[in-house]
């Protein structure tokens, strides 16, 4: 297949999409993946990027052919110095509907599956309701778009996405042995509901007691079926949610006090998942009531289930830019204390194009809508990187020299543009952001122009 220049590339128009009411009441789900907007001033009369930053951009960028998974492994076969004996790779997104990053992602897992051995998947999505998928790609069971719908998140909710895990299925079918995973814990429903259908079978004289305690979380949190609560948990009272933290503890010191007994009845494996669900429901409590971060969860999520998968595992994880990076109190800063360099953050950016995204004006929402991007700012990262000839690329920024003429536009942070699930046209640049991306992401892949995901209909599964 020829590269598209980027000059010349035309874009894939997505249909526009209506936001589902679940959706809507997720929105802040993402909204931490952008960081707090800072207004960037515009310049009439830019400066040029240094000759020495664009040839050192030249001599160090790593051309691929384009992003979809059925494209040959070989034409990205430099993934095995960039990535090495790690046994995580984390990928980012500069928004979360960008098409050639979803497309690229997969075609990342793709490789690093068939070529270096990795074995697991794990995406910005809640624990439990990613096991579902788990159990497709593994054993063909469900329906994969309804699954896929289930995890509550538009973003994901992608032909992209869907492709992958298609693929994934057919990888096991031909002999693989590849999971799917997920690392969230913003929606406790499901995790609430695989603790009691637990302890109804391991301790069924206290299950009513149980199901007392865990009410309070019960009646305010999502329905695994995609229903959504009229009041949620964050609208109750400060005393409401202290009590009912003091419930969720009891019930899972109880579960770990009586380990040995549910164990011999239900078996370690079954007593380890429930342990975890009762965790991720108990994330849930402690990220609204603002005692650990989401990022903070999910982090301790990851390597709870690295772990469990065994020393051996190499996993890929997929998020947003924000998360993976190593910026401070981000899922990769947590990561990366845990793993060193035995992780490789590979983080997106791109120059122009469209994206799907919520349509925002102020505070209010209005669906989901193809969002153009608007030109790069002025010495920002993004324009350093379009001097490049390449239309996309890979670039290794563990390779600067720090202080040298050619990186010394690495050194100090500098604009890079950053947006979640929402944006807002009239107000462009606050999604850019003054940010140390080089020490952040070990490695930027670069687009000069990407297009918009495809959303799919919303099909939730019938969990109950």
């Amino acid at each position: 297949m020829r590269p598209c220049r980027r000059r010349s590339c035309s874009l894939t128009s997505a249909p526009f999409a209506v936001l589902p009411a679940a959706a809507l009441l997720s929105l802040a789900s993402c909204a931490g993946d952008a960081t707090t907007p800072v207004e960037a001033p515009a310049d009439p009369d830019p400066p040029p990027v240094p000759a020495e930053a664009t040839a050192w951009i030249e001599r160090n960028a790593i051309p691929f052919e384009g992003s979809h998974l059925s494209l040959r492994n070989s034409d990205i076969g430099f993934l095995r110095d960039i990535v090495g004996d790690a046994r995580v790779v984390s990928l980012g997104e500069n928004t979360h509907g960008t098409r050639d990053f979803f497309e690229m992602k997969a075609r990342i897992l793709r490789f690093l599956v068939e070529e270096m051995g990795f074995d697991a998947f794990a995406i910005e999505a809640t624990w439990p309701e990613a096991n579902r998928l788990d159990d497709y790609v593994r054993r063909g069971e469900g329906d994969a778009a309804e699954l896929l719908s289930g995890l509550y998140f538009w973003t994901w909710n992608t032909e992209s996405v869907l492709e992958m895990i298609e693929w994934m299925r057919a990888h096991n079918e031909a002999g693989g042995d590849l999971g799917f995973h997920g690392f969230d814990m913003q929606y406790p429903g499901m995790a609430l509901h695989n603790v009691l259908e637990y302890l109804r079978v391991v301790d069924p004289d206290r299950v009513d007691s149980f199901a007392a305690r865990l009410e309070c979380l019960v009646r305010v949190a999502n329905n695994p079926s995609g229903r959504f609560p009229e009041t949620r948990y964050a609208d109750q009272t400060a005393d409401y949610r202290a009590a009912c933290g003091t419930s969720l503890g009891e019930v899972r010191d109880s579960v770990v006090a009586h380990r040995a007994d549910y164990e011999a009845i239900g078996g370690e494996d079954a007593f380890a998942l429930a342990l975890q669900s009762m965790r991720v429901a108990i994330q849930y409590h402690l990220m609204i009531v603002g005692d650990q971060s989401r990022d903070q969860s999910m982090a301790e999520n990851t390597v709870w289930l690295h772990r469990r998968l065994g020393p051996e595992s190499r996993i890929v994880l997929w998020a947003h830019n924000f998360h993976v990076s190593t910026q401070p109190g981000a899922q990769g800063w947590y990561l990366r204390g845990s793993y060193g360099d035995a992780m490789v953050i590979l983080g997106f950016s791109h120059e122009s194009g469209t994206f799907t995204g919520v349509r925002q004006r102020g505070s209010s929402y209005f669906g989901l809508d193809q969002m153009v991007l608007d030109a790069v700012r002025p010495l920002s990262y993004e324009h350093h990187l379009s001097t490049a000839a390449a239309p996309r690329y890979f670039l290794d920024l563990r390779n600067r020299e720090v202080g040298a003429a050619g990186t010394a536009w690495l050194s100090n942070p500098r604009l890079f543009r950053t947006i979640g699930c929402c944006y807002n046209p009239d107000s462009p640049s606050s999604y850019w952001n003054h940010h140390p991306v080089a020490e952040w992401y070990d490695v930027l892949i670069h687009y000069g122009v990407t297009r918009p995901t495809i959303v799919l209909p919303s099909r939730y599964p019938d969990s109950f």
